[in-house]
């Protein structure tokens, strides 16, 4: 997964906010208390996993939308392929069976 992470330009474009205690002061002020570590981890680098009440209070905090600080892109294509492909050979091992062998498919 492409994740494209820049909350921080947003905070010093939008709210002049250079340091994580003071974001972190903030997401306080609009009901979002994380830990200062916490806040830290989303000032320098791109998270592992989103916790949907997390995006929502950096949202209300900031006044804007995801899509401001988080975009994602599809994965490159050598990594599409190798999923793909893995899926197909799935489907050969029969893990997912023909619909058209079980009776309801057959004509009377």
């Amino acid at each position: 997964m492409s994740l494209i992470w820049t909350p921080r330009k947003e905070l010093v474009m939008r709210k002049e906010l250079y340091r994580p205690v003071d974001f972190q002061a903030l997401l306080a002020e609009h009901g979002l208390r994380l830990s200062l570590p916490a806040v830290i981890a989303l000032f320098s680098k791109e998270p592992r996993a989103f916790r949907v009440r997390t995006l929502q209070g950096i949202c209300n905090a900031l006044n804007c939308r995801l899509s401001n600080f988080c975009d994602i892109e599809p994965d490159p294509p050598a990594q599409s392929d190798a999923t793909s492909n893995q899926l197909l050979d799935s489907l050969d091992e029969g893990i997912f069976p023909d619909p058209y062998k079980f009776e309801i498919h057959n004509e009377d």
